[in-house]
């Protein structure tokens, strides 16, 4: 017969965090909320301290949770919104609390999309494999993609390509991820019909 293992404390506390986050619903007031939030803040300092909650012990670890809570002094303005949250919950304030704590998630999504509608409608930098590749295009208008990608091999080392297999081209820009060489057709093709096109 198998002997069961006992939990661990970081298994009991994956354990309590995943009933916290399965234990909401969509129609939850923000009472509720806030109760299930503080509930969830208590019970893992209970955790913590191996102490089970309705006892002298647990109600000693409660109220100095309550008091850290109440004083926490934080300098990173990241962890403002945090601080008067906490604060809030243990004043007894767990409405204004979860109010103030889904207002600044509000705030920080919109601050997300408007940085990726800035950044969508920023001008995209030029790929440089391109780039060189319209190069070679403009010298020799008929390259073939074979004569192509015997020439970018000897291009390895001088700005552009980093290294080049028999499958892929590692790009001197690390923040590009590798080029498949069998799409070196298709770039070439672009590339031609981009240059016929500025005539």
């Amino acid at each position: 017969m198998n002997k069961e293992v006992p939990q661990t404390f970081a298994d009991r506390i994956l354990e309590l965090q995943q009933q916290f986050c399965d234990g909401g619903h969509p129609a939850e007031s923000d009472a509720q909320i806030a109760d299930a939030i503080l509930d969830h803040i208590l019970e893992r300092e209970r955790l913590k301290h191996r102490v089970v909650g309705g006892t002298p012990a647990a109600d000693a670890v409660d109220n100095a949770t309550l008091s850290t809570m109440a004083k926490w002094d934080t300098d990173d303005p990241a962890l403002s919104h945090l601080e008067k949250a906490l604060r809030r919950f243990a004043s007894g304030r767990g409405v204004d609390a979860v109010t103030l704590l889904k207002r600044a998630i509000t705030t920080r999504q919109q601050a997300v999309s408007d940085d990726q509608r800035r950044r969508a409608s920023m001008p995209r930098e030029p790929d440089p494999l391109d780039k060189l590749i319209e190069t070679l295009v403009a010298e020799t208008p008929n390259i073939s993609a074979k004569k192509l990608e015997a020439t970018l091999r000897r291009e390895i080392g001088k700005g552009v390509i980093a290294n080049m297999s028999d499958n892929h081209i590692d790009l001197a820009d690390r923040s590009r991820g590798p080029v498949k060489v069998s799409g070196l057709k298709d770039r070439l093709t672009r590339a031609k019909r981009k240059i016929a096109k500025a005539g």
